[in-house]
């Protein structure tokens, strides 16, 4: 009877007895990072998820434990390019050392004030095929970073920042027309040279300034009927809007933009970043690495802006790239990450996976994002941004907020509870005979699956000699959950080399 089939299904399907069974082609986005346990394990569709988040407290062992196992695994995938921001001096022989141990020390390009390596910011970004919205932008974001270091801020903070804005939009149209380019530079003394009032105008002197020479300038280069109506509008804000403005209100517009280019355009910064260009974004879609040694920790303002200004521009360069499936992922890494952060961030990360971008941050706690991103906005940004990290770990934290956001994403479970009580004697003879009535009762309420307090602030090791040098942090994940079917796992990091 098998033979009578097998000859009638042969004549019904020529060729069928030649068919083979086609492997199953492997994604590349399966490959496995590194393992959590024998069973659960970071894949790169994972990374590529946002990133990974990693928040404990100074002295918890995130960036000796699971930063450095983490980064060790990006680094041994051949696949990989990024950008490092340096948060410590000593940062750099870390990572030089980790490169070296990967194979990969040369795909390692050190952008330092002692490096040959310079990177004009504005004039890439008219390059890339920016217009004077997104020089604009490019600063403004900039100036976010620089301003999360005030501890001052007013009701009408996003009026300031709206008028500074425009103020620069329209110092950048008039530049690029006059000259073909923009540069923080030419940007300031079109500014610092503007008229104060309208009488000013007349004058001989002010004729002769830059201000006036680029006007002229601009008037006279050829415009498209939309270049034409921008330029109408940027004359009629510097020689009719901002000479008559209040001295208060043009003194406050001016003095924040003049903050973010003045550190522009000073010591190393100006050399660095406002002159020309041998490096940039574009190296990492190769797979090299660049790492920012300007840590805010030393070099203050000029480092923060120098490090702002890479993440900015490499997430731009990142959604505006066509990622092909084997294309080099792009990996953005922040140490002490509440120094860099920016509005942008959460706009990047909600769009980065299909561009084959992510990135991996660390910082101390859930307020020190709500510090740098100031006022009610601010706590939204920050609120918008953390879901984006489709991977968390939690090492120890140091305060009540930051443990209370861990455990609510792990969620709560019904618990029930036993109660005893004993009623009062009735008569003095059951006193003395010790009877008395027992009685029993129970509820059932959600609680907390993990304890804010008893586990992400006091129940988790923090490596050193007297923890044989393991650090234990507890790893959440959003969306498919892991092996045992929770979205959390305990897992321990080792500070072994």
């Amino acid at each position: 009877m098998k033979t009578i089939l097998k000859s009638v299904m042969a004549r019904l399907l020529p060729g069928m007895g030649s068919l083979r069974r086609v492997p199953k082609k492997i994604d590349p986005l399966d490959a496995t990072l590194l393992r959590w346990n024998p069973v659960d394990r970071l894949s790169l569709r994972d990374l590529l998820s946002g990133g990974v988040c990693i928040t404990g407290r100074s002295g918890s062992g995130k960036t000796s434990s699971s930063g450095r196992i983490i980064a060790n695994a990006v680094i041994a995938h051949p696949r990989t390019g990024g950008l490092i921001l340096a948060a410590k001096q000593d940062d750099l022989a870390m990572w030089q050392a980790m490169f070296d141990a990967a194979g990969r020390g040369e795909d390692l390009l050190v952008f330092a004030p002692d490096s040959s390596l310079r990177f004009n910011f504005l004039s890439y970004v008219l390059a890339s095929g920016g217009h004077t919205r997104d020089v604009t932008r490019c600063l403004t974001v900039i100036g976010e970073t620089l301003r999360s270091s005030e501890t001052s801020g007013g009701e009408n903070a996003d009026f300031w920042q709206r008028e500074q804005e425009r103020m620069i939009y329209n110092a950048v149209d008039i530049v690029k027309m006059a000259t073909g380019t923009v540069s923080a530079p030419c940007i300031q003394r079109f500014i610092t040279t503007a008229p104060q009032c309208p009488a000013e105008i007349a004058t001989e002197s002010w004729q002769a300034g830059y201000c006036n020479q680029c006007i002229a300038k601009a008037f006279k280069a050829n415009k498209t009927t939309v270049g034409a109506h921008d330029f109408q509008l940027a004359t009629d804000y510097w020689l009719s809007e901002f000479p008559t403005m209040s001295e208060k209100t043009r003194s406050s517009i001016m003095t924040g933009v003049m903050g973010i280019l003045h550190v522009f355009n000073v010591g190393v910064v100006r050399e660095l970043v406002s002159t020309t260009t041998n490096i940039s974004p574009d190296e990492m879609l190769a797979g090299k690495w660049i790492f920012v040694n300007m840590a805010p920790a030393e070099w203050g303002d000029m480092g923060a802006l120098i490090a702002a200004g890479w993440k900015y521009l490499t997430q731009r360069r990142m959604l505006r790239r066509q990622a092909q499936p084997d294309g080099f992922i792009n990996v953005i890494w922040a140490d002490e990450y509440h120094q860099f952060v920016n509005s942008f961030d959460s706009y990047y990360l909600a769009q980065c996976r299909s561009h084959l971008g992510c990135m991996v941050v660390l910082s101390q706690s859930l307020s020190s994002y709500y510090s740098a991103l100031k006022g009610e906005s601010g706590r939204n940004l920050a609120d918008a941004l953390l879901p984006n990290f489709s991977t968390k770990i939690f090492h120890a934290l140091g305060d009540l907020k930051s443990a209370e956001w861990a455990s609510g994403l792990i969620g709560k479970k019904l618990e029930t509870f036993f109660g005893v009580s004993m009623a009062p004697a009735e008569d003095l003879w059951e006193e003395i005979n010790g009877r008395g009535k027992v009685t029993m009762s129970t509820s059932e309420h959600y609680e907390p699956v993990l304890q804010p307090a008893s586990v992400f602030m006091n129940g988790l090791r923090t490596g050193g000699q007297v923890n044989g040098l393991i650090c234990d942090a507890i790893v959440i994940k959003s969306g498919e959950p892991f092996a045992n079917g929770d979205n959390w796992l305990k897992v321990e990091f080792s500070q072994k080399d």
